[in-house]
């Protein structure tokens, strides 16, 4: 629904979220090159205080530690 509000699709979401702080960097793949440019419109995504609430409440953060599971 955020997605969908902004006019992007996920993943763009998942990168702005990502790339909100100004010393935080991602690395993300694109196969294409209209990927590339879908990835670099993500950073012109301005998450509201509201998004983020909905994110945070979604997928909120690990109340202790959990170690990775290992494939």
């Amino acid at each position: 629904d955020i997605a969908d509000h902004h006019g992007i699709k996920p993943f763009q979401l998942l990168l702005a979220w990502c790339i909100r702080h100004a010393r935080v960097i991602a690395i993300p793949k694109a196969s294409t090159e209209d990927h590339v440019r879908e990835n670099a419109a993500a950073a012109l995504v301005k998450l509201t205080d509201a998004d983020l609430a909905r994110l945070d409440r979604a997928f909120p953060p690990p109340s202790r530690k959990m170690p990775l599971d290992i494939v």
